[in-house]
């Protein structure tokens, strides 16, 4: 991997990424204690580190979820995904109550008055008793949910961490309160989640995507503060370091997260988060220097990904505007000394005032915040507090494994605009695939051009036989051509192939072959593509050379099949067709150039259905679509936007 960031060049830090496993918190820790971990809420740290500001907003928050009765979630909604597809309703009312309960532990934390206490104590009963399962609906074998029938999914695992952490902190307070109330959740994060996880086969456990290092941290975390049996922890802890190395074989040298940036938080941050933990009770995973080069590569994707200002490069199931969490993000960067990382989780504090109003923040960590991962940026946040803030911009940056390419020109350094050029290669088999291979994406001063769509709200057709139904997992509705009225076709042999990067100081370039991400009725022999950000000329380049199989092709022209080639170009906001060979964008400050002698243009607008993709964009995307003539089987076609 190489990449060129714009405070310098990004090296790879082999000796810096061991201080995960020698300097892992500013806390005392000691093996196999978990009382080391960092102080309990009665301990004096917390009022004597934790601003007063940020401890007085905590318990504002707390405040606003005193005296609310714990009602059960309509079984109604739990049925919905069975019956008609739907997920939000449900997974609404799930966090909500999930969020209520960390805000009542965080503000006693704060506190530590005894006021949250009856109605953090009403909380865990409500756990215990009203939610026979700790999960989400997409995830579970029947309508409703059935005590004796205990699925590990994501939210059974983070649920079992957040009540781990609780009676952790409180859990003298609690008992104070109701004795036996603690052992009575640590009974039932035995039974919903510890046993089933280590005893019941998982088919996470051989994944290298996000539900591997999701669930895994939080068995970790409820391993270390609930197992008391020895025997039983030392199996789950050997399980533990086994799904870490399964995950880590799987994941790309270069760091990239396949399933979008979004899922970097629970993907490489999770990872991390693993490693810190494990290093806390005494049982650090051996890692070989290549190993701990990968890890670091995990970190700093995040960074690399960055165009400015909370704006991200968006493949896969990625939003364009992401929120990080620097709960994580910060740690992380700390135990690798990433500067980057740090500097970057410092300046999403300052952008949301962190250390006066925490909340702001807090409440949009996660689907609703962990406790365990606040209360770990709350014990170094005496380090957090030294850190400058700085957003990272990438100058250029090829992921080799991943086949990600990000180019720009940073205006600090004498261009009068600032241009952004992302492009992939990769295989249609990832995981949150998209049908996308030779995308790419283009912001100008920052703000985005020709886009990705991302992800849209999650239903039941989403992770089904329908997926690639979807507009934003279609290739038609990615800037990739349609080739004799074929789009892609998802799986692992749907490719890109022959990619390759170059760079210079004027050019930075992505060739590769797309032929192969294509159905065989296609008849493409062959399709190379390069997507350049000539620094130069001070424009964005698209070349398409390709082949395609003429006898198959004229035989389609006599079925009354179409053989024309179409160029696909999905933009940010409407664009104007000034006259023949040029279209205007983003509010006519960009020309797109094209041959109107070999291509025409046509513009439609892009339909969607309310969701989170059609809020993000807010309804003004637009389908550009340079088509060939009829029987255009070999050409050397340019584009370029300036």
């Amino acid at each position: 991997m190489f990449c060129n960031k714009a405070k310098g060049i990004m090296r790879h830090h082999c000796m810096t990424v061991s201080l995960l496993l020698t300097t892992v918190c500013c806390l005392p820790v000691a093996a196999n204690n978990t009382a080391k971990l960092w102080p309990t809420a009665a301990n004096s740290y917390w009022k004597k580190h934790v601003p007063e500001a940020m401890r007085n907003d905590y318990i504002r928050l707390g405040n606003q979820y005193k005296g609310i009765e714990w009602k059960a979630i309509n079984p109604s909604l739990f049925a919905e995904f069975k019956t008609n597809g739907n997920r939000t309703n449900y997974e609404t009312e799930s966090f909500a109550v999930r969020k209520r309960f960390t805000c009542l532990v965080m503000a006693e934390i704060m506190q530590h008055k005894g006021i949250f206490i009856p109605d953090i104590q009403k909380g865990l009963h409500y756990f215990i008793e009203q939610e026979p399962w700790w999960g989400l609906p997409a995830h579970y074998p029947h309508p409703q949910p059935q005590r004796d029938v205990q699925v590990v999914d994501l939210f059974n695992a983070e649920t079992a961490s957040m009540l781990a952490w609780a009676t952790y902190m409180l859990g003298n307070e609690i008992d104070k309160s109701e004795h036996g109330l603690c052992d009575s959740i640590k009974s039932e994060i035995e039974r919903r989640f510890l046993y089933p996880t280590l005893h019941q086969q998982q088919g996470w456990k051989h994944n290298a995507n996000n539900w591997n290092t999701w669930i895994t941290s939080n068995w970790l975390e409820c391993i270390m503060l609930c197992e008391k049996n020895g025997q039983e922890r030392d199996k789950a802890i050997a399980g533990v370091k086994e799904n870490l190395k399964f995950f880590l074989k799987g994941y790309p040298d270069d760091g990239g997260c396949e399933e979008g940036i979004d899922y970097w938080d629970r993907a490489g941050a999770s990872f991390f988060e693993s490693l810190y933990f494990l290093n806390i009770i005494g049982e650090p995973l051996a890692l070989t220097t290549a190993e701990q080069e990968k890890v670091h590569n995990m970190g700093s994707f995040i960074t690399t990904m960055h165009i400015h200002d909370l704006s991200f490069v968006n493949y896969s199931d990625a939003k364009s505007k992401s929120l990080p969490n620097i709960n994580i993000l910060f740690p992380f960067g700390y135990c690798l000394n990433d500067k980057d990382m740090m500097e970057f989780a410092a300046f999403i504090g300052d952008k949301y005032h962190y250390l006066t109003k925490p909340s702001a923040l807090f409440l949009r960590t996660g689907n609703y915040p962990p406790l365990g991962r606040e209360l770990l940026l709350l014990s170094m946040i005496d380090k957090y507090k030294a850190t400058k803030a700085a957003q990272p911009q990438t100058i250029d940056c090829y992921l080799q494994n991943s086949q990600i390419m990000i180019a720009s020109t940073n205006p600090a350094t004498g261009y009068k605009h600032s241009w952004l050029v992302s492009a992939k290669g990769g295989h249609n088999g990832e995981s949150h695939n998209h049908n996308d291979i030779g995308n790419f994406i283009v912001y100008y001063d920052y703000q985005p051009v020709i886009i990705d769509l991302g992800r849209d709200t999650y239903t039941s057709q989403t992770f089904g036989n329908r997926r690639y139904e979807m507009i934003n997992n279609r290739s038609a509705y990615h800037n990739v051509p349609i080739i004799n009225g074929f789009e892609q076709h998802n799986g692992r042999s749907f490719k890109a192939t022959n990619v390759s990067h170059s760079q210079t100081d004027s050019v930075s370039d992505l060739q590769l072959n797309i032929e192969k991400a294509y159905d065989k009725r296609a008849h493409a022999n062959y399709w190379q593509r390069n997507i350049a950000l000539n620094r130069k000329l001070n424009r964005v380049e698209i070349t398409e050379c390709y082949c395609i199989d003429s006898i198959a092709a004229k035989k389609d022209e006599q079925a009354g099949k179409p053989t024309c080639q179409q160029l696909v170009l999905v933009c940010y906001g409407q664009p104007t067709l000034q006259k023949e060979g040029i279209v205007l964008l983003h509010n006519d400050l960009i020309k797109l150039h094209y041959d109107s002698n070999s291509l025409t243009a046509s513009i439609e607008k892009v339909n969607m259905t309310d969701g989170i993709m059609k809020k993000q964009w807010q309804d003004n995307v637009y389908r550009i679509v340079l088509r060939t003539q009829e029987g255009s089987y070999q050409a050397n076609l340019k584009y370029w936007l300036e």
